[in-house]
C-alpha cells in the first residue's frame, strides 16, 4: 500500500490527499530517508525550516504531512512508534488575556447557588455549570459528553480530543460527586425520553446543544450585569485561577485545559514582562 493509497483508505478527499502528498514531498526532498527519525530529528528539521518559512501556517502544513506519513509507517508495520504525534508548532497569534475582566473562583461558584422552579432542571443546570467552573470545559465538550465518559467510581471525566484541544482525563471534584449522583438518579431520569446516551439532556430529552448551554449561561448575567459572562470567559477564568489562585504548574494547567501550545497557557499567568519573556524562551525554542 502506497502513502497515497493509505490517505484514500481513510476517506480523505482528492484535494486533501493532494495537500498531504505535497507537504510530504517537501519533507522527503529535504530528508530522503526519514524512516528512522526520532523526536529530536523532527525538532532539528523544523528549526531549520524556521528560516525558510516565516509563516507559521506553512510550518504547520509541513508538520501535518509528516504526521500523516508516520501514521502510514505505523499502519504498514515499518515503525512501531510515532516520533511527532504530540508535536505542535506554536501559532504566532497573540491574543491578550485581560485579567481584570475574568471571574474569581468564588464568583463562579455563586452560579451554583441559584434556586430554580423545577428540581430536575436545577440538577441538570448545576451539572453544566459545575463542568464549566471546575473542569473549564468548552460548551462543545459538555454537549459531546456521553454517560460512558463520566466514571463516578474512578472519579474521572474523559474528554475526547478535537482538532483544537487534546484529550484528557479530569478529576471530578468533591463538590460534584453528590451533584452528579443525584442528577443521574433523579434529574436525568426525569428528562430522559428514550435510550439516549448523552450525559447532559435538554428539556425534550435530547442531547443538550451548544446553543442551549450558551443560553443557560446567559440567564446568569444578572449576577454580573456589567461584565461579559459567557462559556468562553468562564473557561478563561478557570484557567487563570488554576495558575494564579491555586498556583498550579504551567505544564499541569496545559494538561488540564487540553491546550496544545503551552504558549497559550502562559498568557493566563499574571507575570511581569521579563518573566513572561523568560517563560516564552524556555518553552518555545522554535519561536
Amino acid at each position: 500500500m502506497t502513502f497515497e493509497d493509505y490517505l484514500y483508505k481513510f476517506g480523505h478527499t482528492p484535494k486533501t490527499v493532494k495537500s498531504y502528498l505535497f507537504a510530504n514531498k517537501i519533507f522527503m526532498t529535504d530528508n530522503p530517508s526519514p524512516e528512522d527519525f526520532k523526536y529530536k530529528d523532527i525538532v532539528e528539521y523544523l528549526n531549520k525550516k524556521v528560516d525558510d518559512y516565516a509563516n507559521s501556517n506553512t510550518k504547520v502544513y509541513i508538520l501535518n504531512g509528516m504526521k500523516k506519513y508516520y501514521d502510514y509507517l505505523l499502519e504498514t508495520g515499518r515503525r512501531d512508534d510515532h516520533p511527532c504525534r504530540n508535536f505542535f508548532v506554536r501559532n504566532q497569534r497573540n491574543k491578550q488575556v485581560i485579567h481584570q475582566d475574568l471571574f474569581s473562583t468564588h464568583e463562579l461558584e455563586m452560579m451554583l447557588e441559584r434556586e430554580e422552579r423545577y428540581a430536575d432542571l436545577q440538577q441538570r443546570n448545576q451539572v453544566v455549570i459545575s463542568l464549566l467552573i471546575y473542569q473549564g470545559l468548552h460548551s462543545r465538550e459538555i454537549s459531546n459528553l456521553n454517560l460512558s465518559n463520566v466514571d463516578l467510581d474512578s472519579g474521572t471525566i474523559f474528554i475526547r480530543a478535537t482538532p483544537k484541544v487534546s484529550q484528557r482525563h479530569l478529576e471530578i471534584t468533591n463538590k460534584q460527586y453528590r451533584l452528579f449522583d443525584r442528577y443521574l438518579n433523579e434529574g436525568r431520569k426525569a428528562l430522559l425520553r428514550d435510550d439516549n446516551q448523552a450525559f447532559v439532556l435538554g428539556k425534550l430529552g435530547t442531547r443538550m446543544s451548544v446553543d442551549d448551554i450558551h443560553y443557560l449561561v446567559s440567564t446568569f448575567k444578572g449576577l454580573f450585569p456589567d461584565r461579559n459572562l459567557t462559556p468562553a470567559t468562564i473557561r478563561q477564568s478557570v484557567i487563570a485561577n488554576w495558575l494564579n489562585e491555586k498556583k498550579l504548574p504551567l505544564e499541569q494547567v496545559q494538561l488540564l485545559s487540553g491546550q496544545k501550545w503551552i504558549s497559550t497557557t502562559i498568557k493566563y499567568k499574571q507575570v511581569n514582562i521579563d518573566e513572561q519573556r523568560k517563560l516564552m524562551n524556555r518553552f518555545h525554542p522554535l519561536g
